[in-house]
């Protein structure tokens, strides 16, 4: 029986690592995961979550805006409201060399404190991105 259970661990354990060697996700894929990642965060509340992406020197709305301003923004939004929710449309992803990127979308943000939303604003965003290790750190962001 204590043979059975061992070759049981030492199976498990080769199931962990064959699963950890998967095919390695493309670079679309990692900004497009990371979106879905600030989407969730901003929905949850959890602000520190959403800024963790956002690169030290981060700008947006021509020059206007910087990380730290970007991160108070966010929590203005999010504390105004009981519930925010935010739809991404129309995502497209273009690679600008090896390190760096364009996201463009359209989204869908309705927040309020009732069942159903209480106001909605539709938004047309672009982003840049640029590689960090594995990583994509968001650089910029225009909306409008």
């Amino acid at each position: 029986m204590a043979n059975e259970s061992g070759r049981g661990a030492w199976l498990a354990a080769v199931f962990v690592l064959l699963a950890g060697c998967g095919p390695e996700l493309d670079d679309e894929t990692r900004i497009l995961r990371t979106l879905d990642a600030m989407t969730e965060a901003v929905e949850q509340g959890d602000v520190g979550d959403f800024m963790t992406p956002v690169a030290d020197d981060f700008v947006a709305v021509n020059g206007r805006l910087d990380r730290r301003a970007l991160g108070l923004l966010v929590r203005r939004e999010r504390l105004a409201r009981d519930a925010v929710r935010v739809r991404r449309v129309d995502t497209q992803v273009e690679l600008v060399g090896d390190s760096r990127a364009v996201a463009s979308f359209r989204a869908l943000a309705t927040g309020g404190s009732g069942l159903l939303p209480d106001e909605g604003r539709f938004w047309r965003v672009e982003t840049g991105w640029r590689r960090d290790g594995d990583d994509w750190a968001l650089i910029s962001a225009e909306w409008e």
